[in-house]
Order: C-alpha cells, then structure tokens, then sequence
C-alpha cells in the first residue's frame, strides 16, 4: 500500500470516501430533490460503471481511505449493486462498507446484501407518520421502510443507522416517537439538520436546530452522553442514550455546530467528479482518468488542495450556506 496518505492542507487526514452509484431515486424528498426513476429502468452511460467504482475503491484505499459508503440517489436502484458491493468488499485495507438508503429495497435485498459484503446500512426515514411520510417523500409508503429496517436487523447489517432529517413545521412533533424506537431496539436514531442546499433562500423557514432533540429527550429520560464516539473514525455525529435504553440517539450539527475542522472524507459523484467539500462548487473530473488507478490517485491528492480551510468556517459558520451556489441537489451529491 502507498505510504503516500491523504492528508490536506490543513492536517486533516482523509479515510472516508462517500462513492455515488446513481443520481435517480424512487422518492423525491422535498429536501433532497432526486430525480424518480422506477426500479428496472436503464441507468444513463454518464454514470460510473462497475468497473469504475471499483477502481475508484481500490485507488482510495490504497491511499489511506478505509471506509467507504455508498450513496445516490438511491444506491439499490443499481442492476449492478451487489456487484459493487462484493468487489469493494474484496479490496485489502478496506475495514468498512456501507450504504445509505431509503431502506424501501432492503425488505428483498438486505441478506444479498449481508452476503455481499456489506456491514451496515443507514436508512433515511424522515416521519413515523404514514400521511406525514408520504407527504415528505413525494409519495413513499412508511410500511416499505419499516419492513427495510426489520430485514436490515435480521440480516446483521448492524448498527443500523436511522437518519432522520429535522424540519421545522413539518416532523419536529415526532421528535419523542422517533427517540422511543431507541428504548427497546438496537437502533442509532440520528437526527440532522436540514441543510440549505443550492442557496435556498428559505432555509429559515425549514432549519430547526438539534438542543429540541436533547431538551425532549430529557423530559424522557436522564440522558447520558456516549463518550469516544464522536471522532474522526465515527463520523460527525455527536452520541447520547435514554438512562437504560438498548439503542442510542444521535446529533448531526453542520450549522449549529459545524464540524468542518474533523472533516476526513472525499465524495465522489456518480458521474464521476470528486468533490472535496459537500457546500463548495469545486469539483476535479475523474472521467479522462478512469483508465488509470494511478492517475485517479494523483486527482485525489490533487483534489485535498480546494478543500474548504476550516479556520476560515469557523469565524463565520453561516458564510457556507450564503456563499454555496452548486448546480447540484443532495441526490447528485452523495449526501
């Protein structure tokens, strides 16, 4: 393996690669604006192949990165996606591969997918309400997402990771009801904060900030705090448990509390452009070098040069969301 690792400018050494297979969903979430496309239909030949997304994995890893997820889209509306999986899982130096879904395929695909390779699963689920879901997702049935999550824990795609993005007006009444699937179910319940993509000028609108979540879980139960989960390793989530509870509750803050300054991963979007920094437009071209292991090593290093300086974030937090002007939506990122 390469001794040369990905570290930035800044010190922050990359071990996280967010790999995009589709920008095309089944749902179309009213935060995340994902282009519906049934399960079946042909994908677009501007999209990474699999052989793509395996050199993709293999030069990262070589690179120092030891966790990759992948992402949409909708990552199982893929032909080819148990394919990808097995291939990355393959790959030596790799300690971990996920997936993050909306969990409606996983009721028929969680054990191929366990088989694959495949460890975990975040699942997008962003109402325990059947109107208020469907509401949310443009159509959805909560009933598909909840089987999905049941087959994912039968299958031992563990922890699963529930992803719940907080809206303001729209999901923040079901705050106690999503904390209480963490009391008797070995679930990571995480919250985040909605993030103003494409310049949205009414954000406000929608952005609650996550102490809600914090102060209704106390009115629950004493609240203790998961110490050590909160790492470069463990991603930006901030980890809590109800006294006693079997699962645990956690808190994604890029907003209120930023986290630019541990940031250790690189995206790279399913049509093939990394992407160094989710609320930056700069993007480097993996296409003309696809061919070559080698030279997608050189874009990657050459990428960790326009990744967003943490200091300067930090004196103006909000300066990410006023100044982002991306022509892409969260599903033609990766998340």
């Amino acid at each position: 393996m390469s001794q040369q690792l990905l570290i930035d400018p800044y010190g922050r050494k990359i071990s996280y690669l967010r790999l995009s297979v589709t920008e095309r969903c089944n749902l179309s979430c009213i935060y995340c604006r994902s282009h519906p496309l049934e399960c079946g239909q042909e994908l677009g030949e501007e999209l990474l192949t699999l052989e793509d997304c395996l050199t993709v994995g293999r030069a990262a890893v070589e690179l120092g990165v030891t966790k990759i997820r992948l992402t949409g889209g909708e990552p199982l509306l893929r032909p080819d996606i148990l394919k990808i999986t097995s291939g990355l899982a393959a790959i030596p130096g790799l300690k971990d591969l996920s997936l993050t879904t909306n969990g409606i395929f996983l009721d028929s695909m969680a054990f191929d997918l366990a088989a694959a390779g495949l460890k975990r699963v975040n699942i997008s689920l962003d109402s325990l309400d059947e109107n208020n879901f469907r509401q949310i997702t443009n159509g959805g049935k909560l009933r598909s997402t909840l089987k999905g999550i049941e087959k994912s824990l039968q299958a031992g795609l563990v922890p699963v990771k529930i992803n719940v993005v907080l809206l303001k007006g729209i999901n923040d009444h079901e705050i106690k009801r999503f904390i209480a699937m963490t009391v008797e179910q070995d679930l990571c319940v995480r919250f985040i904060e909605y993030m103003p993509m494409q310049g949205s000028k009414k954000w406000q609108d929608l952005f609650l900030p996550l102490e809600k979540v914090t102060k209704a879980a106390a009115k629950i139960s004493p609240l203790e705090t998961i110490a050590g989960e909160h790492d470069h390793a463990r991603g930006p989530a901030r980890y809590f448990r109800l006294q006693g509870a079997v699962g645990k509750i956690g808190l994604i803050t890029p907003l209120s509390c930023h986290f630019c300054d541990s940031c250790n991963r690189l995206r790279v979007t399913a049509d093939g452009k990394i992407k160094p920094c989710l609320f930056s437009s700069e993007e480097l071209d993996l296409r003309p070098f696809l061919d070559s292991k080698e030279k997608i090593k050189e874009q990657l290093r050459a990428s960790l040069n326009i990744r967003t300086d943490p200091h300067a974030v930090a004196h103006n937090p909000l300066s990410r969301f006023k100044q982002y002007r991306g022509k892409r939506f969260m599903s033609q990122i990766g998340g």
